[in-house]
């Protein structure tokens, strides 16, 4: 084997070798992300009231939420920045609390709750 050849090789595997890495770290940001989706989930039933209203405006809530997500991690494929990914969730998601944390608000004061302790900001 020619030594242009086996340095090809080489420049090959290694090329390689980092775009399968960086595959994973994708992989594993994409994951993160869905497994703080899922949280959300839990949070947005769980704190709000049972009722049909307040559910519907959770789910709407969560639909907002999963879109957005979206945008993050096609911004993810495209430049493979693990980084600005993580930024993109958290900003997604501190909106998102912000906005449960308000629903709760409203929903619960019909509900006639005078404490502080229903509001989401006490639990996140």
């Amino acid at each position: 084997m020619s030594s242009a050849k086996l340095i090809a090789l080489c420049v090959l595997v290694v090329l390689t070798g980092q775009s399968v890495g960086q595959n994973v770290a994708v992989m594993q940001s994409v994951e993160w992300a869905n497994e703080q989706f899922k949280t959300a989930q839990v949070i947005a039933r769980e704190k709000l009231p049972t009722s049909a209203d307040a559910q519907s405006d959770a789910q709407e809530q969560l639909d907002t939420l999963k879109m957005a997500l979206s945008h993050c991690e096609t911004e993810l494929r495209s430049t493979l920045n693990v980084n600005t990914h993580k930024t993109c969730v958290n900003a997604v998601f501190a909106v998102f609390y912000t906005g449960l944390d308000r629903l709760a608000g409203e929903h619960w004061a019909i509900y006639g709750a005078t404490s502080g302790a229903s509001r989401i900001g006490l639990f996140w």
